[in-house]
């Protein structure tokens, strides 16, 4: 009997121990003394900083709707990221909203609100909206990571707030989340404000290039077409000198060619409109293909697409912490001393090639005088003979010079062929290593060359490391 006595007593101990074990319990979750987060200070302190991280990054991202960005790809990354700041703060910010009652019973449930949230699918859906900027704008290595750092803090905070341990560990975790977190937003903040002034600045500076691109090339095409018209109008000049000489030679005869001088002046003619046509459709292609290229080159906004390419790329780079920007800055100076850059090299070779062109017209028309108006001057000339050595057989002589004439003929056919090829090798062809030269400089240059392709790409050692 003493046995079982004793035996019930002690069970009477242990039951009256689990009893005082809930009402502690039940006093700890209310707001008494015994509450670590009323208690601790530096708990109180840790729990006010996360509340101004998260109130820090909301006013950063605010700054966004109050100077909205015009380039769409930034206004993408403007909607996404207040998108993602509210998203990811605005539980939190109810977390610890209400932290003055010090209710701890509250706040374990609003967090544990918090981390169902923060798994739950608005959260993804936001990432989602990021996803759909350019990779390194959107970030999404970074911002995942605070996303899933901050589930772990969340979840770490409930897990102390629940088993009634000291506190102080879980709420500096989620406030090194919600630290990084303010400072990465800020920072992106700062990025998409000051790309959208590289952009203004950037467009500005390839306006007024492009302008200036524009002129140098109506420049040149002037130039090149006023040197082919004044050779047409040397063909011109040249039929005009023919006929000329005809009429004179006809002049001095009384009666009609014999029938082979008259198969001659036929074939002459013949040969010479056929060389003038030929030149002429040579130069007409020219001018064509030349105005072809010209106008891709405009309309392609030569100037204006690299630019706007290259200060993407720089957005990109001082968006993402996992690439070394040291040099983005220095980059941003490079892109505005661009256009003039280009604008020195586009005129350079514009130059070039109007030199070569004056260089090669001049040779066509010392070629055209050679051959052409020299074999029209030697071709009258034999037949001028007849009328100074021989009067009394004029027929014979200008029917057996109609004979040996066709000499001419042949140079004045040669003299298209060679025009031919000084036009598309000395002209078309440098027309192209320029046009290829200027579209390989707008489109590389400077560009692989940026520091950021050199530097390699590290990873933060731990977590809150800089």
């Amino acid at each position: 009997m003493a046995d079982y006595v004793n035996g019930a007593v002690l069970m009477s101990l242990v039951a009256l121990g689990v009893l005082l074990s809930e009402s502690d319990l039940s006093v700890v979750s209310g707001a008494s003394s015994s509450n670590p987060l009323a208690d601790d200070e530096e708990v109180t302190n840790t729990t006010m900083g996360i509340v101004e991280n998260v109130s820090a990054a909301r006013a950063a991202a605010e700054r966004l709707k109050m100077a909205v960005p015009t380039v769409d790809y930034l206004q993408l990354a403007s909607t996404g990221l207040l998108e993602y700041v509210s998203n990811v703060t605005g539980r939190l910010e109810a977390t610890f909203k209400e932290f003055t009652t010090r209710d701890l019973e509250s706040v374990q449930h609003t967090l544990i609100e918090a981390i169902r949230y923060l798994n739950g699918y608005d959260s993804v859906n936001s990432i989602s909206m990021l996803q759909n900027l350019d990779y390194s704008m959107y970030n999404h290595n970074l911002l995942r990571s605070i996303n899933s750092d901050l589930r772990i803090a969340s979840i770490s905070l409930s897990e102390a707030l629940f088993d009634q341990r000291d506190v102080s560990v879980a709420v500096d975790d989620v406030f090194a989340a919600t630290d990084k977190l303010q400072e990465n937003v800020i920072r992106l903040v700062d990025v998409i404000e000051k790309g959208e002034a590289w952009t203004v600045e950037t467009n500005a500076r390839a306006l007024a290039a492009q302008q200036g691109f524009n002129e140098s090339i109506d420049a040149y095409l002037n130039s090149s077409l006023a040197q082919i018209e004044d050779i047409v109008t040397a063909l011109d000049d040249l039929r005009g000198f023919e006929e000329d000489m005809y009429r004179r030679l006809k002049d001095k005869i009384p009666t009609t060619f014999p029938k082979q001088t008259t198969a001659y002046f036929i074939a002459l003619k013949k040969a010479l409109e056929n060389t003038i046509q030929k030149i002429r459709i040579n130069f007409e292609n020219l001018k064509l293909y030349k105005h072809r290229d010209i106008e891709q080159w405009k309309s392609r906004g030569s100037i204006a697409a690299p630019m706007g390419y290259m200060t993407q790329v720089a957005v990109q780079v001082a968006s993402d912490p996992m690439l070394s920007n040291d040099c983005t800055e220095s980059y941003i100076e490079k892109i505005l001393a661009f256009p003039n850059f280009t604008l020195a090299h586009v005129n350079g070779c514009l130059a070039e090639q109007t030199s070569n062109e004056e260089k090669t017209f001049a040779i066509i028309s010392q070629l055209l005088d050679t051959f052409v108006v020299g074999a029209i001057n030697a071709s009258y000339g034999a037949f001028d003979i007849c009328f100074r050595y021989v009067p009394r057989k004029i027929n014979y002589c200008l029917e057996l010079n109609g004979y040996e004439n066709n000499w001419a003929n042949g140079r004045i056919y040669n003299a298209a062929k060679q025009v031919e090829t000084f036009v598309d090798s000395e002209i078309q062809n440098n027309f192209n290593t320029c046009v290829a030269q200027n579209g390989y400089f707008l489109n590389y240059h400077n560009i692989q060359e940026m520091c950021i392709y050199s530097k390699k790409r590290t990873r933060y050692r731990t977590r809150w490391s800089k």
